[in-house]
């Protein structure tokens, strides 16, 4: 009779907060044949461990899944049900053993604890369903998709890309009305003609970025060094420099019509490997332990293509694109940005943008072919600085290695850096204070540049004090987890920062 009656003050109270979330967010990922499920719980919140709650899960086989580990209950005096099991708030995890895919379901209720005026309430039991999955390491269900906490919280503002100290400084505490958000990154406000030269002057200066650097010997081989003309190589310069511009704006086009990141290829370790094994032959080159012949004698048999080397500088000019926009340099999101609002208002040039910071990028190079190909054949002098850029190729390809091993399975938790989030959300409502989210990856060098030049500022820590602040790792744009959060925000590429304030 008790457990009648205590079930229909549970189904009374849930009924009449039918309308509200639950704050219970469950996550599921596998790893090989095991499985983790994650509940987080609000603080002031607790869901029973004992009526109502049951696990029903199965691997591939149909067979029932054992359960390998499982957290301790806490006993609470409960205003519903007297001296109960619960699972209050922070983050709780049970892991299963099984042949995956997983599914099935969790069935759980529970209940808000009476506090600051507010009354003791429950909410309609729930399930949390696992779909069949057969990817490791992958949440089941995007919890940023469905974040309870994260609904609680309201954006405030956000901008992206590398900052100067005196641009952060007004991010975290502005001087004039703040906006809820930043639109059209760093060119909003901007005149289209300066917006126009400012991005061709920002392509121009994507040659200067470590991701080119190394390739720029390897470049001039191929454009003029050989001794072949001016008209030669002004020709071979002009193909590279539509390469670089084709690569651009066939991207960024993408981008704009997709939704896809800016920097997602950089993200992948397949693709740091890739390049760091091209760099590795590159420098053998040039300290002479191989031929590399940039001759074009492109062959589709048994006839020569004519003009092979005019194709080979074309097809390096897009690669030269493709490292230089792994580096994610603030001007290449603010080009996104700015092309993307346009568009959406119905300006349909605006896709034309990304085209002409290509083009910025390609404007030495014809020159640069010309200005070569009329210099003598390379003497002793041209060893050294052969070895010299060597040595450069080298140590980029040590660092692609390096970043394609720190993104190898294993290193990065899109479930760790959720459940990091949700702890600062949960201490913004106790403190009051608004969260401050700082997207980072190890990949993305303007991140670094942020820990190294601009969070060391005294006054940057001091503004920093007013807020939770949370570093999220977004290190695989793809994972559903963080894909789901950075959409959520319309992040388009990294470094990103985002406040939010409880509602």
């Amino acid at each position: 009779m008790r457990k009648r009656f205590q079930l229909v003050v549970l189904l009374v109270c849930a009924m009449a907060v039918s309308a509200v979330a639950g704050p219970f967010a469950w996550t599921a990922r596998t790893d090989g044949d095991i499985l983790t499920l994650t509940a987080d719980v609000v603080p002031g919140h607790y869901f029973y461990a004992n009526d109502g709650f049951e696990f029903k899960i199965a691997g591939k086989d149909g067979k029932a899944a054992k359960l390998e580990s499982a957290p301790s209950p806490v006993d609470v005096e409960d205003e519903f049900m007297g001296k109960v099991k619960v699972f209050p708030g922070g983050q709780w995890e049970w892991k299963f053993r099984g042949e995956p895919p997983f599914s099935g379901t969790v069935d759980y209720h529970g209940c808000r604890k009476a506090a600051e005026g507010k009354p003791a309430l429950c909410f309609m039991p729930e399930t949390f369903e696992i779909a069949p999955t057969g990817k490791t390491a992958a949440a089941v269900v995007p919890a940023a998709a469905g974040n309870v906490l994260l609904d609680r919280f309201s954006l405030v503002r956000k901008t992206e890309g590398l900052q100067t100290v005196a641009q952060f400084k007004e991010f975290l505490a502005p001087s004039g009305n703040a906006v809820e958000e930043k639109s059209g990154g760093m060119f909003a406000g901007t005149a289209l003609w300066l917006v126009i030269l400012l991005t061709l002057a920002g392509g121009l200066g994507l040659n200067l970025t470590p991701c080119v650097l190394p390739m720029i010997p390897v470049n001039l081989a191929i454009i003029g060094a050989d001794g072949a003309g001016r008209a030669t190589g002004f020709r071979r310069g002009l193909s590279y420099g539509i390469g670089m511009a084709a690569a651009y704006g066939i991207l960024g086009v993408a981008v704009i019509l997709t939704g896809a990141r800016f920097g997602e290829l950089n993200s992948s370790s397949v693709f740091n490997f890739v390049i760091a094994a091209v760099f590795v032959l590159l420098a053998a080159a040039m300290f002479g332990f191989f031929n590399l012949d940039f001759s074009g004698k492109l062959r589709i048999s048994p006839k020569k293509v004519k003009g092979g080397k005019t194709v080979v500088a074309f097809v390096m000019g897009a690669l030269a694109a493709l490292l230089a926009g792994a580096c994610v340099a603030p001007v290449v999101i603010g080009v996104l940005l700015f092309s993307a609002q346009l568009y959406a208002e119905g300006n349909y040039f605006a896709l034309g943008l990304p085209f002409l910071l290509g083009v910025g990028m390609a404007l030495p190079w014809p020159l640069a072919g010309a200005g070569f190909g009329v210099l003598p054949k390379p003497g002793n002098f041209m060893v050294i600085i052969k070895y010299v850029f060597g040595g450069i190729i080298a140590l980029a390809a040590l660092w692609y290695a390096w970043v394609g091993y720190t993104l190898l399975p294993g290193d990065f938790s899109p479930q760790r850096e959720m459940a990091a989030l949700n702890r600062g959300l949960a201490d913004s409502e106790r403190s009051g204070k608004p969260v401050m989210i700082d997207f980072w990856a190890t990949w993305c060098k303007n991140c670094k540049e942020m820990e190294r030049d601009v969070f060391p500022d005294p006054e940057i820590q001091t503004l920093l004090k007013n807020y939770e602040v949370v570093k999220f790792q977004a290190e695989k744009l793809r994972d559903p987890e963080v894909k789901a959060l950075l959409d959520r925000y319309g992040i388009p590429g990294l470094p990103a920062f985002v406040i939010l304030k409880a509602k």
